[in-house]
């Protein structure tokens, strides 16, 4: 994987705080880091780069600077083609405003696309994203992966057209095999998003009977009269 990126500038926060994103950050594997600070790492897309990846670092500027000289040596041994540090708060938010405009981008890519939300433990996100690639060659549907690096947390954008008779479904089987996958590597079916009526059906696939039995009893004791959300959670079959 070939990549190019970019540093800027960044808050102070409380010490606590630094300290306890410290702690989390030393326990990461060096391929997975997502680092903390004053600093964003973006890596800008090229011809042959596989990905790019943004890193905020903040905190107190001595922890950072050491911080920052570690991130240096972690994408030394990425194959970094090029890094770049934003100099200023304008080429920060003109760093997040390309992530933040990455759904509406894909729109100019398909007509239709669906998102999914699923989250695998960091230390397989990257089997989690080669696989989504075998899957997307499989089902030979483009899939555009927009995620949050830190915590696994992945989007799979499947893209296609609702115009063409079986697309849809077609589509909709590749999402479920993600979720699959997301299972398979220890992770869950949703990282933020939540389950609702589209992954209902995968519940069972993620918990054991006894566990959505036990969450069905505890729903019915706060809501006897299934008034919250009536016919769309926790359906147990009988």
């Amino acid at each position: 994987m070939r990549l190019r990126a970019a540093l800027q500038l960044g808050e102070q926060r409380p010490a606590k705080a630094v300290a306890d994103d410290h702690q989390r950050l030393r326990a990461m594997p060096l391929d997975r880091v997502k680092v903390d600070r004053s600093f964003v790492l973006r890596m800008v897309q090229d011809a042959d780069a596989a990905a790019l990846v943004i890193v905020e670092l903040e905190g107190e500027s001595v922890a950072v600077e050491a911080e920052f000289a570690h991130l240096l040596q972690v994408m030394d041994g990425t194959g970094a083609t090029e890094v770049r540090i934003a100099q200023n708060a304008d080429e920060r938010a003109r760093i997040w405003k390309g992530r933040k405009s990455a759904f509406s981008a894909v729109g100019r890519l398909a007509p239709d696309y669906i998102v999914q939300d699923g989250v695998v433990p960091r230390s397989k996100l990257g089997e989690a994203l080669a696989a989504i690639g075998a899957l997307s060659r499989k089902y030979s549907i483009e899939v555009a992966n927009v995620f949050h690096a830190g915590d696994g947390n992945l989007h799979p954008l499947i893209l296609f057209d609702g115009r063409e008779e079986g697309a849809l479904e077609k589509a909709e089987e590749l999402a479920g095999e993600i979720l699959e996958l997301c299972i398979a590597l220890g992770g869950s079916i949703t990282g933020e998003h939540g389950v609702g009526v589209e992954k209902r059906a995968y519940l069972p696939h993620l918990f054991a009977p006894v566990d959505m039995q036990q969450m069905e009893r505890m729903r019915r004791a706060v809501d006897g009269k299934e008034l919250g959300n009536r016919g769309k959670m926790l359906v147990v079959e009988a």
